[in-house]
């Protein structure tokens, strides 16, 4: 239940992005107060930690940081140059990753099964950018997709193998933690790089305080129950939730996709359904 509305409160998120996008705020703006936001909601888990973690540990949050970093700058800079529409369903292919990532780490083979999810993610991924890949923007669009994508699936196998050592809290609050340091760095501790327009503040913070919360809930089910595979195949329904709010709920976060890409919408519906399909045959293989 807690990955399924994670995708749901990420898809609402993405949409307060696009919209504080519009509004003029800078990306690296975005990209900064949604990282000090996660170090500010991240930091009390340090106060459930049990004694200090192990020196030679430490160098794994510092490594999951980076990780974080630029899969969130890969993420923000995938829904500056897309559609929510065609960006949130890519976003979906991060199942099928996660299990070949698993299936890797673990060194055990890959089902036939999941082969199968990885053709059918990979023919919704075309036909999700088919008409969008005429135009330049939207082709990096489909780029940052599959390479945040990747890092995201990465990060989440090894959320599961390294947090048990180093301690589940603490592995999350530093992480988080140092994700935003390593922000203030990238912007040279400059005030000018917090600044955002008054039109978009809402938009932002509202935005920065949803998707950090759904980053939690989903970081801390990785951590305490190991199984990436299994909560990413839920929190791929994100895409149809991006599909559901842009038709059903557009006019209330200024949406106009439903209106503006009426010509694209069943291509990013039919395409969003295959990945769908993905994540099906990903269950019954796993069971």
């Amino acid at each position: 239940m807690i990955p399924l509305l994670a995708g749901a409160v990420y898809a609402g998120a993405s949409m307060l992005f696009k919209q504080a996008y519009a509004a003029g705020v800078d990306s690296r703006a975005v990209f900064l107060w949604v990282n000090l936001t996660g170090m500010l909601m991240f930091l009390p888990l340090f106060a459930l930690q049990r004694g200090m973690p192990p020196m030679g540990e430490w160098w794994k949050p510092v490594v999951m940081g980076l990780l974080y970093y630029t899969g969130h700058w890969t993420t923000f800079a995938a829904i500056k140059a897309g559609d929510v529409s065609l960006v949130t369903p890519l976003m979906g292919t991060k199942v099928v990753l996660t299990a070949l990532v698993v299936s890797w780490v673990s060194g055990t083979a890959l089902p036939g099964g999941l082969w199968m999810a990885a053709l059918l993610t990979t023919v919704g991924i075309l036909i999700l950018g088919a008409r969008d890949l005429r135009r330049g923007a939207s082709a990096a669009a489909v780029g940052w997709c599959l390479l945040s994508a990747v890092i995201f699936a990465v990060a989440d196998v090894l959320i599961g193998h390294w947090a048990s050592g180093f301690g589940k809290p603490g592995f999350l609050g530093a992480t988080f933690f140092l994700l935003g340091v390593f922000s203030m760095f990238s912007a040279r501790f400059r005030i000018s790089a917090l600044r955002v327009p008054v039109a978009a503040r809402r938009y932002l913070f509202q935005g920065a305080v949803l998707v950090m919360g759904q980053s939690m809930a989903m970081a801390m089910g990785l951590a305490w129950f190991n199984d990436p595979a299994g909560m990413n195949i839920l929190y791929g329904t994100r895409g149809l939730w991006s599909l559901v709010l842009v038709w059903f709920a557009g006019r209330w976060f200024g949406n106009t996709e439903r209106h503006t890409a009426q010509g694209v919408m069943g291509l990013r519906l039919a395409g969003s359904l295959l990945i769908l399909a993905a994540v099906a045959v990903a269950v019954t293989v796993r069971h």
